[in-house]
């Protein structure tokens, strides 16, 4: 502290405003990204998992992995999974 400089009080509270306001936008930013590719993923899934139980219900032998395999055909994928 005693090699510190001194800043007076208002702007040292500016700048502590002015970092948080930053993270705050930062993390929105993220978060508005994060689920942007989460709502695709689980679109992704859910198409898998529907897709699949329509098959499964016409099969005349029950195989769920030969449903998958055929439901992963029909379902595309969003970009981000691979």
């Amino acid at each position: 502290m005693a090699g510190e400089p001194l800043a007076p009080a208002g702007a040292t509270h500016r700048r502590t405003a002015i970092s948080m306001l930053l993270v705050a936008v930062r993390l929105a930013i993220f978060m508005m990204m994060v689920g942007t590719a989460a709502d695709a993923e689980d679109d992704y899934v859910a198409c898998l998992i529907d897709t699949a139980a329509k098959i499964m219900k016409s099969q005349v032998v029950k195989d769920a992995a030969v449903a998958l395999e055929k439901a992963a055909r029909i379902c595309k994928p969003p970009p981000q999974v691979t």
